[in-house]
């Protein structure tokens, strides 16, 4: 098992496990547990010694007031006071269900992360996974349509980083209109013809018209299509492919 501990270098940047938000946490887990988590993170690539973890987050304003009774006076508005406390609700209730107990302290949301096995004890301090990553579903207990949304977050993770790739060097022929074959396609993003299928897939919205048939056209043809680079712009480089499983 690889660390963060193990895996951190210069310590400038701060290492977030990509299991975290690819196998479902980020979805299952309320704000204030996502806050928690990225701040133990931080703690732990940049200090050695329990002490020097602990101190970090009590230095660390956006801890400041989690894991308590949220109170009107808290919020901006009775509406945001109200759907912050709605999805709580929600977070607590998926917690439940699976026979755990929301925490009411940082400290016992810490003592469920080293229970799921997000956090590790290891040298008298604190540590984190990063390859393998928990998997939520082994952990929780999971509605279908929960498993629904978790499998669309881990094959989104899988396919979003070769999209990204394909949008990148598209861009870079500073054209919008192309015409490559499906093994010129492969070869670009050195993938194979399942993943280039959801590339493709994830990438008709963007094009000024659907190529008609496209899983039928020989793999040595051109596919000839025209990007609408604004809605690449608008959509691609914001974040809204992290699907909540509440």
């Amino acid at each position: 098992m690889q660390t963060i501990r193990e895996v951190r270098k210069n310590r400038e940047d701060v290492v977030i496990p990509s299991g975290y938000k690819a196998n479902g946490w980020a979805s299952v887990l309320s704000h204030e547990m996502n806050v928690l988590f990225h701040s133990i993170c931080y703690a732990v690539t940049k200090f050695d010694t329990q002490d020097e973890m602990n101190k970090a987050l009590d230095e660390i304003k956006g801890l400041e007031g989690t894991f308590t009774v949220p109170t009107l006076d808290m919020f901006k508005s009775e509406q945001q006071y109200n759907n912050y406390v709605n999805l709580l609700e929600k977070h607590k209730k998926f917690l439940q269900r699976s026979n755990f107990s929301y925490p009411e302290s940082r400290e016992a949301a810490i003592e469920l992360f080293k229970k799921w096995g997000i956090v590790l004890d290891k040298d008298g301090a604190w540590d984190v996974p990063v390859d393998p990553f928990p998997e939520v579903q082994e952990i929780f207990v999971l509605t279908e349509a929960e498993q629904i949304a978790l499998n669309h977050i881990k094959l989104e993770a899988l396919v979003h980083p070769v999209f990204s790739k394909l949008i990148l060097m598209l861009h870079e022929k500073d054209d919008n209109s192309f015409a490559l074959s499906k093994n010129e396609l492969k070869e670009m993003l050195n993938t194979n013809d399942a993943m280039l299928r959801e590339v493709l897939i994830k990438l008709t919205p963007y094009m000024t018209e659907a190529i008609d048939n496209i899983f039928d056209i020989p793999d040595d043809e051109k596919l000839e299509f025209t990007i609408v680079w604004e809605r690449i712009y608008e959509d691609f480089l914001g974040d809204r492919y992290a699907e909540t499983l509440q």
